[in-house]
């Protein structure tokens, strides 16, 4: 119960790495603020079970895709709770398009739920940090192809890459206050954005193939790996931490061809 004590804000946690994450942190002792988006009885599901670990848990919508409502989101978790000691921005979103198919309406979702409502969500959290003296952690899951491209993943990649770049600008600046500010860019994770590739035979053994490891990770892996930095990583900041199972060690799987149209 390293955790006791603590609250947190889990962004997109009804399903996937951040229910994961909220029900590790849930173990660990620590309130959690369940974030969601559309699907009220599976964020509910997840409150359910962060309080059979015996810990408090709240739930709070906001469609991401709205600056407006990201900011909303950082005030109603905050007042839910009394303050936060931890901020994970996980939710995002993800599809393969060519980039040649590209419209600005793909453009604006990719910028705007993975880039610019967790910029300033993260902003309104940090102000409030600071108002109040909370040496807290903030901890954004970015993704392997924000450190390299992925076929038919260029707008994608570039909006988790910015977010490589500012969460280390925004360490820096926050450090003075004690704030820690990182990233997890994570691998092929077994998690609904990955089914239809793990439910593909050959496509699944390409991508295996591809993963020192031999396999796509867990949720729960990325879990652990995140609520150990939080409860023990007080010299961490600045940092991305890769959970690929040795994926950028390789070449990669896919190769490029020309474009035929959709």
């Amino acid at each position: 119960m390293r955790l006791t004590n603590k609250k947190a804000l889990v962004t997109g946690a009804s399903q996937g790495i951040g229910k994961a994450i909220a029900l590790r942190l849930a173990e660990e002792g620590c309130t959690v603020v369940v974030h969601y988006h559309e699907n009220l009885a599976d964020a509910e599901a997840v409150a359910s079970e962060v309080r059979e670990r015996g810990s408090e848990a709240y739930v709070v919508q906001a469609n991401l895709s709205d600056v407006a409502q990201a900011s909303r989101l950082a005030e109603e978790a905050w007042e839910m709770v009394g303050s936060l000691d931890f901020l994970i921005n996980n939710a995002g979103i993800s599809y393969k398009k060519h980039f040649l198919d590209v419209t600005e309406a793909d453009f604006d979702a990719f910028t705007n739920i993975n880039f610019k409502s967790t910029t300033f969500l993260t902003q309104a959290v940090a102000q409030k940090m600071v108002a109040q003296n909370i040496a807290g952690s903030i901890y954004t899951i970015t993704s392997v192809n924000a450190l390299r491209p992925g076929l038919g993943l260029s707008v994608y990649g570039a909006t988790k890459g910015a977010l490589e770049t500012l969460m280390k600008g925004v360490a820096m600046e926050l450090a003075p206050h004690g704030i820690r500010v990182n990233t997890l860019a994570v691998g092929a994770i077994e998690t609904e954005l990955t089914r239809p590739v793990r439910e593909n035979p050959e496509l699944l053994k390409e991508v295996n193939d591809g993963i020192p490891a031999g396999r796509f990770g867990l949720p729960e892996e990325v879990a652990a790996v995140l609520v150990d930095l939080l409860a023990s990583g007080s010299y961490v900041t600045g940092a991305s931490v890769t959970i690929d199972g040795g994926l950028l060690l390789m070449r990669g799987y896919g190769k490029p061809g020309r474009y035929e149209g959709q």
